[in-house]
């Protein structure tokens, strides 16, 4: 290496991050294992501690920084296997977890047509609950090549947003790593699953941002002291969340109901049966909070969604399934190697409800011969579904997000909203027997740069263009 070489590899800076984070949604990050139980393991390390690849995260937050920097930017900040080739500036650590508790989950698949889960399509998973906290460590560096003018990337936004005021001192790279911390205090989601909720990591308090100058004595002698000790002086910036993440492009919506019925999701890593009550399920939960699985409405409205399109569509069935394929995604087909499957737009988050605000009741019913419509001897069971005694007040937030949603696909979601809105479309089992029923009490859209406020305050009340909410629908009828 000669002497050209050797400095332009000078290491002048450092920047660190040291950011206690927490999960705050059911996480899976699977092992690609089964014990011939379970089918998919949470993946853990050879001590049989859950951890969360550093890798999973790179890949995150790549993603995450792609859709705010152009290429050149983030190629020169996470590096690059082109022809030229760059060397990544940053190195994540795994983020190892404690206080990790696995719960086991249950996955089916239902057939859009009948509404019922098919034949031999059901499996289980491990996954790590909410809760479960951990260490993440993120170190970049900056050499002398990197801050050659002829170096230093274009660092224009590909995003629309122009309120993003991550600037530090004019240097584009603090710049970048300011955007990392942001992006971190507000949260990631990581792992599988996550347009279902899961996998949502954040940091417990606005995210720390070190910076060591090596042209600063003082910051050299800080240095060491960080090493020999982790002392750390004052931070250069302090995180915030982002202003916002969303694109006009997105159709996001946010849908308060309250519960007018009983309502079960059950828990199978739960047993309360006893001789004297014989209760057969109870309401999932995660801690103390009731938890609604976010792949619990998922389901439910692609069901619903299925059956609106199928009659839109005159019951031409390849046509609705390319419709919701576009939509909510496909898995890849087997038997054809260059059927990579689609990833689902539609971003649900996991729903979870204080105990104090609906609670748990046990109510006992009669297995009925259906021969003799009377009762079947010693068939008495019972379950523990949750209730809401006001039902004048909402408990029950549902958020949901389109991303780069079309106008025919706003008017879908709006046509979803009302089913649920209007008790039409319930969640949970045994709805056969009316449980699972919603009342809808408030509802903001944003989409395309316009804002829409529906309310149920005695009477249903819209604020906004509701000219071109029923253009959203048109367009969907049209197509």
């Amino acid at each position: 290496m000669d002497k050209k070489e050797e400095k332009s590899a000078k290491i002048i800076k450092k920047i660190i991050f040291n950011i206690p984070m927490q999960t705050y949604s059911p996480l899976r990050i699977s092992s690609g294992i089964d014990d011939g139980i379970t089918d998919i393991l949470v993946l853990k390390d050879k001590k049989g501690k859950a951890f969360i690849p550093g890798t999973s995260i790179t890949g995150v937050l790549r993603a995450r920084m792609s859709s705010i920097y152009n290429p050149e930017a983030i190629d020169r900040l996470f590096g690059s296997i082109d022809d030229d080739g760059n060397q990544s500036m940053i190195n994540i650590s795994d983020m190892m977890l404690e206080n990790a508790y696995i719960v086991n989950r249950d996955g089916i698949k239902i057939n859009s047509f009948t509404g019922v889960s098919e034949q031999g399509a059901k499996f289980d998973f491990e996954a790590i609950d909410k809760g479960a906290t951990g260490k993440l460590n993120i170190e970049v560096t900056l050499r002398e090549d990197n801050l050659l003018e002829k170096n230093k990337p274009n660092i224009s936004y590909r995003s629309e947003h122009k309120n993003l005021n991550f600037a530090v001192n004019g240097d584009v790279y603090e710049e970048m790593t300011a955007t990392l911390a942001d992006m971190l205090t507000e949260g990631i989601s990581v792992g599988a699953l996550t347009t279902k909720g899961y996998g949502k990591i954040k940091s417990i308090e606005p995210v720390k941002m070190y910076v060591f100058d090596f042209k600063n004595a003082q910051d050299a002698i800080n240095w060491w002291q960080y090493l020999n000790d982790k002392t750390l002086q004052e931070p250069l910036y302090i995180g915030n969340s982002l202003v916002s993440t969303v694109s006009e492009k997105d159709f996001v919506m946010q849908m308060d109901f309250a519960l007018q019925s009983s309502m079960i999701i059950r828990d199978y890593d739960v047993d309360e049966r006893d001789e004297e009550d014989n209760i057969t399920a109870v309401q999932m939960k995660s801690g103390d909070d009731f938890e609604i699985p976010a792949t619990s409405i998922k389901g439910v409205l692609k069901s619903r969604a299925y059956k609106i399109l199928m009659s839109l569509n005159h019951h031409d069935e390849q046509k609705t399934e390319k419709f919701l394929d576009a939509l909510m995604g496909k898995e890849s087909d087997k038997d054809d190697k260059n059927d990579k499957g689609k990833k689902s737009r539609i971003y649900i988050d996991e729903i979870y409800i204080k105990p104090n605000v609906l609670h748990s009741k046990k109510q006992s019913r009669n297995r009925i011969d259906r021969f003799t419509g009377g009762t079947i001897d010693s068939a008495l069971f019972t379950d523990k579904p949750i209730w809401q005694t006001d039902k004048s007040k909402a408990t029950i937030s549902i958020n949901l997000r389109v991303q780069d949603c079309e106008q025919k696909e706003a008017g879908l979601m709006l046509l979803l909203m009302k089913d649920l809105w209007l008790g039409n479309l319930s969640i949970g089992g045994n709805k056969a027997i009316g449980r699972g029923v919603l009342k809808g009490k408030k509802c903001t859209i944003q989409y395309d740069g316009e804002s829409f406020l529906i309310q149920d305050d005695g009477e249903f009340n819209v604020s906004g263009d509701m000219d071109k909410l029923e253009l959203y629908v048109q367009k969907l009828s049209g197509e």
